[in-house]
């Protein structure tokens, strides 16, 4: 599309000029001239000629490049959301309208956004929420709507004022009845609303911890391990919610240890590092110690993955088995942080290019091995070859110099 410049046209493809106008610029990036306005012309000359040449070698693969949609008109808009609390089939219409538009192109989700629809669809998030918690039927058609709007929301840059009308009680209950019988799309979708309000408010993620289910909820997600989007969704609002230590201790009694260890062995790296920032929350408390002190492999895995993971992965992996190791009440757990080869892999990680706050947890660590390391005569065969080339009392010698 043409964007004039001056005395000079130049042509540029509508969503690489918009992503230039939204960071601010205020020149053209051909000629750096300053724009006289920033009114978007098509340059259907250009378009054609591009076309005619795509059809004339269309035998060597080349695609006829599809016909552009013209930009979302605000009038549009704003009748779909005045539909939305109109009658309900006329309402529920518009949402699958406007959320058709939404997931169009970014520039319709910004239209949609400058608007202020997010304020409109939570109030319809309320009301769809009371209409399902309190009708005596089944009504899928509310179900589908409340999805739709959530799947909009998701969509949006959510800011302050959003933020605090998706706050509100009746939408906060809302958000949890979608988490306890929604989709398992919708359920993603709820968990990412959460998460944004939760991220930085104290006072929401108590008023979360508070929903009946909505903790449980979460934990129930990261068993999708078919659906990484969906576990990611889960991760996130657990690191987010389980701050208060409250929180906590219900996700605890829910069984999101035993949850986490076994999704660790075969989820993808990013849901890796967000569930051992979990995992490091939930060992900051008495409950959660305990958890992974009687799983039979949370130590082994812990252990295992202090390596070759991710930067991520070893610092919270050395802080958990840190903090785990401090407050051990028995033997048992130094045994079998040793037996799963802790003290190879920590003296491994001393000279490497972790944190220094690492690295001083992998040392605190291996002084607590340290104590019972003489007596302990079922040592792995790594950790055996280690002591058979080293005289005991120099390898604690130089443990503490490190």
């Amino acid at each position: 599309m043409g964007l004039g410049c001056g005395d000079h046209g130049m042509t540029f493809d509508r969503s690489s000029i918009e992503r230039w106008l939204e960071f601010g610029n205020n020149t053209c990036p051909g000629t750096n001239q300053v724009l006289e306005n920033q009114e978007l012309i098509p340059n259907h000359t250009l378009r054609r000629l591009i076309q005619n040449w795509c059809v004339a070698n269309k035998a060597y693969g080349v695609e006829r490049i599809p016909t552009p949609k013209a930009p979302l008109q605000t009038e549009k808009v704003k009748q779909l959301l005045a539909d939305i609390g109109q009658c309900e089939t006329a309402g529920y219409n518009s949402l699958k309208k406007l959320w058709s538009l939404a997931k169009e192109s970014e520039r319709n989700r910004k239209c949609i956004e400058e608007i202020g629809a997010v304020p409109i669809l939570a109030e319809a998030l309320a009301q769809l929420g009371v209409d399902m918690c309190y009708s005596s039927r089944c009504n899928r058609d509310r179900e589908e709507a409340c999805e739709d709007v959530l799947a909009i929301i998701a969509l949006m840059r959510v800011g302050d004022g959003d933020k605090k009308a998706l706050a509100a009680p009746k939408s906060l209950a809302c958000l949890a009845f979608v988490l306890a019988s929604g989709s398992l799309e919708a359920k993603a979708n709820a968990a990412d609303v959460i998460h944004t309000l939760c991220e930085e408010d104290p006072h929401l993620k108590i008023a979360v911890g508070d929903l009946p289910g909505a903790i449980e909820a979460f934990v129930d997600l990261l068993k999708e391990n078919l659906y990484p989007r969906v576990v990611q969704a889960g991760l996130r609002c657990l690191l987010s919610v389980c701050l208060p230590r409250r929180n906590r201790v219900i996700a605890i009694e829910c069984r999101a240890l035993s949850v986490l260890v076994e999704l660790l062995p075969n989820t993808e790296k990013r849901n890796k590092d967000l569930a051992f920032e979990v995992l490091e929350i939930m060992a900051n408390c008495a409950e959660g110690r305990e958890a992974i002190s009687n799983h039979a492999t949370a130590i082994p895995m812990i252990v295992k993955s202090m390596l070759g993971v991710s930067q991520r992965v070893t610092e919270c992996a050395v802080s958990t088995l840190w903090v785990v190791l401090s407050y051990a009440s028995n033997r048992n757990v130094i045994n079998t942080a040793l037996q799963a080869g802790a003290f190879t892999n920590l003296l491994v990680l001393l000279p490497s290019e972790c944190s220094q706050r690492t690295k001083q947890k992998a040392r605190d660590s291996l002084k607590l091995l340290n104590e019972v390391w003489g007596s302990y005569t079922c040592r792995p065969a790594d950790e055996s070859r280690i002591v058979n080339k080293r005289d005991m009392r120099q390898l604690r010698f130089s443990t503490e110099l490190v």
